[in-house]
């Protein structure tokens, strides 16, 4: 989870590769009305200081994250020896239309624009290049380029994010 998070803040041109110093908070304590008890609410992932490695993460009890909880990072609360390994319907959803996997595909769409021009197939080929560490097939370049000019470049980077070649080891 924490690996996969990295990875997105990484391509995404966001990632603080900052080494030590103070953790990074996503979410607020809040006191629950009426009651001693502390409510985390999670804050906005556009927020500045989030893209640290998730290493930095303050990991409160309560302080849960719907990705990192997803694609099943132990929770802080209990102790976990070993790690849950599974495969749901869950990890597609949280990385296709979770608040962080739709900020980081709309900035990494934004350094695709940057970097590479207004030309689909140049943003297409840095795409690949980034996530992948390769250059796209023929197919690959035409049919992506086809998304870009149709649906904008935060479409391609949005399936790339979900992609199997994106998200495990060959």
């Amino acid at each position: 989870a924490e690996m996969v998070r990295d990875a997105l803040l990484s391509v995404a041109g966001t990632l603080d590769q900052r080494f030590e110093g103070p953790g990074y908070f996503d979410h607020l304590p809040t006191k629950a009305t009426g009651t001693a008890a502390i409510l985390y609410v999670p804050v906005d992932p556009a927020t500045p200081g989030l893209n640290r490695r998730t290493l930095y993460r303050a990991w409160p009890r309560g302080g849960r994250s719907t990705l990192l909880d997803g694609l099943d990072c132990p929770d802080p609360s209990t102790s976990a020896p070993r790690r849950a390994v599974t495969i749901t319907p869950l990890q597609a959803l949280s990385l296709w239309n979770g608040a962080l996997s739709l900020h980081l595909a709309d900035r990494f769409a934004e350094r695709l624009v940057h970097e590479a021009g207004p030309d689909p197939e140049r943003q297409v080929d840095l795409a690949f290049q980034l996530a992948f560490g390769r250059d796209p097939s023929d197919d690959e370049r035409s049919h992506s380029a086809d998304v870009v000019r149709r649906f904008g470049a935060s479409t391609l980077t949005r399936v790339l994010f979900n992609s199997s070649e994106f998200l495990s080891l060959p």
